[in-house]
């Protein structure tokens, strides 16, 4: 595929979508750029998923580079996830922009304003009617954002939390990986456990799939799906 040039943005940089050949530069420059170090693995084996076309909502079309044209390096880069949220059983599209990032030589130079406007564009032509973003208040507050809902929330159980058996005591469990056969279950848990919130993000059959089969071991978030069974 050739590369789509989107704007020459002068002092020898131009604005243009990825494609897949751009995977092992897009992964070694997010590895490099977003720090501290040890997340370097992580982002890059992220990045590699992403771009992979086995993740269901997103290509690597849908990430932008700016490219230095005398060396062919990615000076910066982000991209577009689409997602479904629900607001009291109301569904709409939501764009997501991701991995925003710049190399510390060519930033202040308006580099990620521009591939904001490209990526907002980007998504309004796919139908999305808000975009939502993790990170920065205040940088993000530049290009249109503000704080609006908390980001997470969960149950968390550390494994040597766990009581052990006592001595003739038997498990009446057992932890195993979940299977697509297991999909019609996980998504009616849920779906249960998000009524209970306002707002959320639905997760379809194929993002399961995608979760159970596809994703890229050591990448981020580093996930996997289980199903604890009584004996």
């Amino acid at each position: 595929m050739s590369k789509e040039i989107i704007a020459d943005l002068g002092d020898g940089l131009v604005l243009r979508r990825a494609t897949k050949a751009d995977t092992d530069a897009l992964a070694k420059f997010n590895g490099n750029v977003h720090g501290p170090k040890e997340y370097a693995t992580y982002l890059d084996i992220w990045v590699r998923e992403l771009m992979s076309g086995k993740h269901p909502h997103i290509s690597a079309e849908d990430f932008t580079v700016v490219e230095e044209i005398k060396t062919g390096k990615i000076v910066s880069s982000l991209n577009l996830i689409e997602q479904t949220w629900s607001y009291d059983g109301i569904e709409f599209s939501v764009g997501r922009p991701e991995l925003v990032g710049t190399h510390k030589d060519f930033r202040r130079k308006g580099l990620v304003r521009k591939q904001m406007e490209t990526i907002h564009d980007l998504s309004r032509q796919k139908g999305h009617l808000v975009q939502a973003i993790t990170g920065i208040p205040w940088y993000y507050r530049m290009f249109g954002y503000e704080m609006t809902v908390n980001l997470s929330s969960g149950r968390y159980l550390d494994l040597q939390d766990i009581p052990k058996l006592a001595k003739d005591e038997k498990e009446k469990a057992v932890i195993r990986d979940a299977t697509n056969e297991d999909i019609p279950f996980i998504q009616s848990i849920y779906e249960k456990n998000n009524q209970r919130n306002l707002l959320y993000c639905k997760h379809s059959s194929e993002m399961w799939k995608h979760d159970i089969n596809d994703r890229f071991p050591g990448g981020v978030p580093d996930t996997s799906i289980k199903i604890i069974e009584n004996i």
